[in-house]
């Protein structure tokens, strides 16, 4: 009987231990923003407003979060991840709110992701060119 309960602990700690481990980070933005607004200018240091420091994902650190120059202010609304491949560059879509001249306009753009580089792109409904680059630092990394 000490045998049998021997092996059933054995075989338990060795399942655990092989199990994956996973790692979180928390994100922030970290340094200035650039703004590409067409028909505007292009802004190397955009205010941008968190809507939280640090977070567990991209959703966590910018819904809700803002980027404004002179009259012209983006919200960003939602953000969608395309498939991970590993060793490529994340991907996907963002979707921001623009309010300048007393309008809004909503507008998904592309989004990148590659070694702490985030750059999104987009066309406004005038046809001229929206983007926006930043930095993301991984802070406090830690396995699960």
């Amino acid at each position: 009987m000490k045998k049998i309960i021997l092996s059933l602990a054995l075989i338990s700690s060795l399942a655990l231990c092989s199990a994956p481990k996973h790692t979180s980070c928390d994100l922030s933005q970290v340094g200035d923003v650039t703004l590409n607004l067409g028909g505007y200018g292009i802004f190397k240091k955009a205010n941008y407003k968190a809507i939280v420091e640090t977070g567990k994902n991209f959703k966590t650190i910018f819904i809700g979060s803002t980027i404004s120059v002179k009259s012209a202010t983006l919200t960003i609304t939602d953000i969608h991840a395309d498939k991970r491949i590993k060793g490529k560059p994340r991907t996907g879509i963002i979707t921001v709110n623009l309010d300048a001249n007393n309008t809004t306009q909503k507008i998904e753009m592309n989004y990148s992701y590659d070694k702490g580089d985030f750059s999104a792109k987009g066309v406004q409904k005038n046809g001229k060119n929206i983007s926006f680059t930043l930095k993301i630092k991984a802070l406090l990394c830690s396995s699960k």
